[in-house]
């Protein structure tokens, strides 16, 4: 099933998982990932793909098994900065034969190699890999782009970047995921401007739960979002205590749910960093804030 289907009748939970790092390649631990975040049931759950499409064969073999064993609607990334017509085509295909519908398409950062020629690119943005899928595949998929609360770093400011994002909409977006943010005021401007020049699809927010210190500064530099003053100070304060670190990442996560619900998100994408007693730990202490998400 298609994950605008799903937005069409109800706002929905979702998580991001990515497909394990290690020398000799085995992915079998993101099973049990798998099957700890089924029993929270989720309405799809979206695999990562790695830089440079490293992790290619990967995404598409975790997505399929999502689908296809776990009867969970799963959506593959797919980045197309090194990519030509013809791997996106084979991809496309191979997803295709493995029932998976939902594609989240992204140009992917630019690879730290000082030989990397941008102008022999096939794709250069996003919008430009959508068109040629709808183009080579129309209606086998649907699409999905990300998008950013706080501006991408790539963009001179707001109003342009929200230029950009109706422009990957306009070439075939039919949602939209954000990258994570800690303050939910951001979620609501970009939900706001987006409305005003006629970005009508479902914008779902993306969380990430604070689990340590040193991730906390990574995804605030990786995702260009800001720490807010009260979350920053609270992770200073017990720095050394990681147990803590963890409480505090968890409730605030949980505190940002609550509110995004109450004012009606178009639905919630948890980044589970391939944790699921996280995500676990969210369900548990608001399972009637998460049965009432789509109370009338």
């Amino acid at each position: 099933m298609k994950i605008s289907d799903i937005l069409k009748t109800k706002s929905t939970i979702s998580f991001e998982i990515f497909p394990p790092k290690n020398k000799d390649g085995d992915i079998s631990s993101i099973y049990h990932t798998i099957e700890e975040l089924s029993k929270l049931n989720p309405d799809f759950i979206s695999v990562t793909y790695g830089a440079g499409g490293s992790n290619r064969d990967k995404t598409i073999e975790i997505a399929s098994t999502i689908k296809n064993q776990y009867h969970i609607e799963s959506v593959a990334h797919l980045t197309c900065i090194n990519a030509t017509e013809e791997s996106i085509r084979d991809i496309c295909q191979q997803l295709r034969n493995n029932n998976v519908e939902n594609i989240l398409g992204l140009r992917g950062d630019f690879p730290n190699d000082p030989n990397f020629n941008k102008d022999e690119m096939v794709f250069h943005y996003a919008k430009e890999l959508d068109e040629f899928i709808i183009k080579e595949f129309p209606n086998d998929f649907c699409l999905s782009g990300a998008c950013y609360p706080e501006v991408h770093y790539e963009a001179d400011c707001f109003e342009d970047d929200l230029k950009a994002l109706k422009q990957k909409v306009d070439a075939g977006a039919e949602y939209l995921v954000t990258q994570v943010f800690y303050d939910n005021n951001y979620y609501y401007r970009l939900v706001k401007e987006a409305r005003r020049i006629g970005i009508t699809v479902p914008i779902l927010a993306g969380i990430m739960p604070v689990t340590n210190a040193k991730s906390l500064l990574r995804s605030s530099k990786m995702c260009g979002s800001s720490v807010p003053y009260n979350l920053s100070t609270m992770i200073e304060n017990y720095y050394h205590y990681p147990k803590a670190v963890r409480e505090i990442g968890i409730n605030y996560a949980t505190a940002q749910i609550i509110d995004l619900i109450t004012n009606g998100v178009d639905g919630i994408h948890i980044y589970t960093m391939n944790k699921p007693e996280i995500a676990q730990s969210i369900f548990a202490s608001i399972p009637t804030v998460l049965e009432n998400l789509n109370h009338d």
